[in-house]
């Protein structure tokens, strides 16, 4: 499929009436609030694109709406280990705009919305707001066998636990118990 450059902003309710598709592609670096989620390692390489398939049309209601997909791949850190994490990101959105308040207030429960304000909608935004509301709220690794588990355990941790091993504890980073002392003492009454 072709790709085409996305435009800065549109007006989404002409494009409704048009039936109009954009396909194209950014770069991760274009998103600023995402960076701020991503690895530094990622932050450098702009090689990452997100590929965005928007359809503009009306539900069978007639509600103006956009439907699609948002597809890329991002390195977040994994919350268990601080490691990279590489994470297929991919969503579908389907959006109704509005043009204020009051008529989202008077939409089915079950519709997300868009207000469009002046009758323009910045699309790096409106891609940017759909990537962040989809990300999990948790990233971590996988951790089907015990390789995985080995690879996503914490840089510093002093006991590493496996299904089926006995807790083992590196007697390098044992620290003293300042209340070692104490143990030795009796009273006596």
């Amino acid at each position: 499929m072709k790709y085409q450059r996305l435009p800065v902003d549109v007006d989404p309710f002409r494009l409704v009436e048009q039936g109009r598709k954009l396909h194209g592609k950014l770069a991760v670096s274009e998103f600023p609030r995402l960076q701020d989620l991503l690895c530094e390692s990622m932050e450098t390489d702009d090689q990452e694109l997100v590929d965005i398939e928007l359809a503009f049309k009306r539900s069978e209601t007639g509600l103006p709406l956009v439907t699609g997909s948002i597809r890329c791949k991002l390195d977040m850190s994994c919350q268990r280990c601080l490691n990279v994490v590489k994470t297929p990101f991919y969503s579908e959105l389907c959006v109704v705009f509005v043009s204020s308040d009051a008529q989202a207030n008077n939409l089915q429960e079950g519709y997300d919305t868009w207000l469009v304000e002046d009758g323009r909608l910045f699309l790096k935004d409106f891609i940017e707001d759909e990537i962040l509301l989809a990300l999990p709220v948790v990233i971590a690794h996988d951790l089907e066998n015990d390789q995985q588990r080995l690879q996503c355990k914490p840089q510093k941790a002093l006991i590493e636990v496996l299904p089926g091993h006995v807790d083992q504890v590196d007697e390098d980073t044992q620290k003293e118990n300042p209340f070692d002392v104490l143990k030795d003492l009796k009273l006596d009454n």
